[in-house]
């Protein structure tokens, strides 16, 4: 039986995919815009709508199948890569929000990052409980 803390990760981390969903329909017409400013010759039509839909939709699909096998599958690898990818995710976060100072913007938007950036701190902070580290061991199955 998988340990509490292994469950509140994965609630967590599919959580703040969700929640990055939503936020990325809220700002799909931002999303739109900075592309068509930085490639406006190059992309066609439909490759300007096709190119942030295919990462925004790969992202979800590659945190969500590292969630799952760290939480289902006990896969050490991917919960390694999972972190990997939220550090450099934090710190790209870090050098927005230090470019927003120094064009002294309010980052205000950044305020709902921040809280993805903390509740997936949290939850990477449940894998190394004694409880999660033990069952990533599997040393429950050698006990029975």
């Amino acid at each position: 039986m998988r340990p509490k803390t292994i469950v509140y990760f994965e609630w967590i981390i599919l959580g703040t995919l969700l929640f990055n969903t939503v936020r990325s329909y809220l700002d799909w017409d931002r999303i739109i815009g900075q592309t068509l400013a930085r490639d406006a010759p190059i992309r066609t039509l439909l490759g300007l709508y096709y190119f942030p839909l295919t990462l925004i939709i790969g992202s979800f699909v590659l945190f969500g199948v590292l969630t799952l096998l760290v939480s289902r599958r006990r896969s050490r690898i991917a919960m390694w890569v999972s972190i990997g990818l939220f550090a450099i995710s934090f710190a790209v976060f870090v050098l927005d929000i230090v470019h927003d100072i120094n064009r002294a913007r309010l980052p205000s938007e950044d305020m709902m990052r921040a809280l993805e950036h903390i509740s997936q701190a949290v939850a990477y902070g449940l894998l190394f409980t004694p409880s999660a580290r033990r069952w990533m061991r599997r040393e429950d199955e050698k006990a029975a």
